[in-house]
């Protein structure tokens, strides 16, 4: 059992109340982030720099409550990326054409990376930001781009320990945490009737905690370290994990996703390698998402150029924030609903900021407040996080600037509507009939992935490290499986009828066959016809036939 493996229903469902619990140390992280050069820069008489170095301080809310090892690396990887997307910007400033084509690239390119690392918050959006930004500025004709570039990377460079600084005093504080979530969710999933009405999402919950604990004491190095701490964190979680394995084996849960699979140890994580080659397996979420990104941004870039209006760059970014997370289409739509109210609010109050003319000490404050406020916001109502970022964006993008207040918000408030409609559009249109070949690829997958496991239980070699290896391809398409049915029950609900039970089937199947890997001893016979039966049922799938419920539930028979 692994953090990226399992329901990623679960996961996602658990997101929102685990980023909310770090919402306020995230807060102050990033308002201190902005605070430091914001400050030193405005009292070095380099006031405007400190306001651009601020997109290089977005370094800091990647990362959140990741163990040390896992988060230095990842915020340096933002942080050059936040340079390079500040440098393709400034050096194409002024240029239409250019300015479309490198955000394409910029807000595909990280769209899809972030999506296949899953990354998590806040992905890919403020790539395309810092490119925009970075873009717009220098062609007002009073920064150069040599000096934008700079100002991102101070920004960026003070960003990052600013990010680490809560592991100062505790550096194992994350997987701590993590541990006490996981003790406390099996617990109380023990303490309750497993047929109860409330055990399926106490089970949930449960699944959840352990998969993120696992995935915490992976990221920062304890399953394989011998320090006295480490060594007693996998201990304690090896331990809750056969208590809960115990009480749900699969065959016993009402809901796949929720079973557990009863390895002792969990299966190590995929390498960034990996999960790249993976998100290329057309079709997957990271290559649609990037696709309907590139999408937005070329036609709203191309109508808002044609339009003539002052700030392409905002109708990029805005179509790129409605679609750059890969939802499924209502709740993208309920997104774009959001990002309009959101910005008209914004908007009034990016125009009281800018009428009361405050001195550069108040600015510097205000965007402090704004970048906190943030990030309270964005687990609880997007609505209002939009409402901060956007006045927040457009007093670091306006810096210098002489434009009226008034013809910047009416040209803002077109950009907002041209970038909205065109994402709406691309998923109404472009989106509309991409779930369901989607589910058929990866129940294939996942068929294709049990027939390759059984593979190695038949010839045991199950616990080498190729028997390993299929094992993690297995349980990563469960994975994505889980959450693309997810999508396809909500995009396209009578398209799904033919295949839920096929879908539901086929998890099954692929958790006995784990669990069976989790026992094998040696060479095993009598799985050979199985394995061929797997492989055979995948080629059907992929070519649209949904395998049978019923062959699917004997060959699990054979299996067990």
């Amino acid at each position: 059992m692994t953090a990226r493996t399992g329901g990623v229903g679960t996961e996602a469902r658990e997101s929102v109340g685990w980023l909310a619990s770090l919402a306020w140390p995230t807060a102050a992280r990033a308002s201190a982030a902005i605070a430091v050069p914001l400050i030193t820069l405005t009292l070095l008489g380099h006031h405007q720099v400190g306001l651009m170095a601020s997109t290089g301080a977005f370094t800091v809310l990647y990362g959140a409550g990741r163990p040390l090892r896992y988060r230095w690396k990842m915020l340096v990887v933002v942080a050059l990326g936040f340079v390079a997307s500040s440098a393709l910007g400034a050096l194409t400033a002024g240029i239409g054409w250019a300015a479309i084509a490198l955000l394409t690239l910029i807000g595909a390119v990280a769209t899809f990376a972030t999506l296949a690392l899953r990354v998590g918050p806040p992905g890919a959006f403020f790539f395309v930001m810092v490119a925009g930004v970075a873009g717009f500025i220098p062609a007002q004709g009073s920064v150069s781009p040599t000096l934008m570039i700079a100002a991102t990377a101070i920004g960026a460079g003070c960003a990052v320990p600013i990010a680490m600084a809560d592991l100062l005093l505790n550096p194992a504080a994350p997987q701590l945490r993590a541990l006490r979530q996981a003790r406390s969710a099996v617990e109380r999933f023990l303490a309750a009737n497993p047929y109860s009405d409330g055990a399926e999402m106490l089970s949930q919950h449960a699944a959840a905690a352990l998969h993120h604990a696992w995935g915490m004491l992976w990221d920062s190095g304890d399953t394989t370290s011998r320090r006295p701490g480490a060594t007693a964190r996998v201990a304690e979680l090896q331990g809750l994990h056969r208590s809960y394995a115990a009480q749900m084996l699969p065959g016993t849960s009402p809901n796949p996703d929720l079973a557990a699979d009863q390895a002792e140890a969990p299966l190590r994580l995929p390498t960034t390698r990996q999960m790249l080659v993976r998100g290329f397996r057309s079709p997957t979420v990271p290559l649609d998402a990037a696709g309907r990104v590139a999408l937005g941004i070329v036609v709203s870039g191309l109508i808002a150029l044609t339009a003539g209006t002052d700030h392409i760059y905002w109708a990029m970014m805005v179509a790129a924030l409605v679609l750059y997370q890969g939802l499924d289409r209502r709740r993208s739509l309920i997104r774009a609903r959001n990002r309009f109210v959101g910005t008209i609010v914004g908007l009034a109050i990016f125009a009281l900021i800018t009428l009361a003319d405050p001195s550069q000490w108040v600015t510097v404050a205000i965007l402090i407040v704004l970048q906190g406020a943030i990030e309270l916001a964005v687990p609880r109502n997007y609505a209002v996080a939009v409402s901060l970022i956007t006045p927040l964006a457009l007093t670091i993008a306006t810096s210098g600037g002489g434009d009226a207040v008034g013809q910047v918000i009416s040209e803002r408030l077109l950009d907002t509507v041209i970038g909205l409609a065109v994402a709406v559009l691309v998923l109404l249109l472009v989106a509309r009939g991409s779930a369901m070949p989607m589910v058929r690829a990866y129940v294939a997958r996942v068929l294709r992935s049990c027939g390759n496991a059984l593979d190695h239980i038949g010839a045991g070699t199950v616990a080498g490290p190729t028997g390993a290896a299929a094992q993690l391809e297995l349980a990563l398409d469960m994975q994505d499986l889980s959450l693309v049915a997810g999508r396809a029950l909500t995009d396209d609900p009578e398209g799904m009828v033919t295949w839920l039970e096929s879908r539901e089937a086929t998890a099954w199947l692929g958790l006995t066959v784990l669990a069976r890997c989790a026992h094998a001893r040696g060479p095993a016979d009598g799985v050979g016809g199985a394995t061929w039966a797997c492989w055979s049922l995948a080629g059907s799938a992929g070519r649209g036939l949904p395998p049978s419920p019923l062959t699917l539930g004997n060959l699990r028979a054979v299996i067990r």
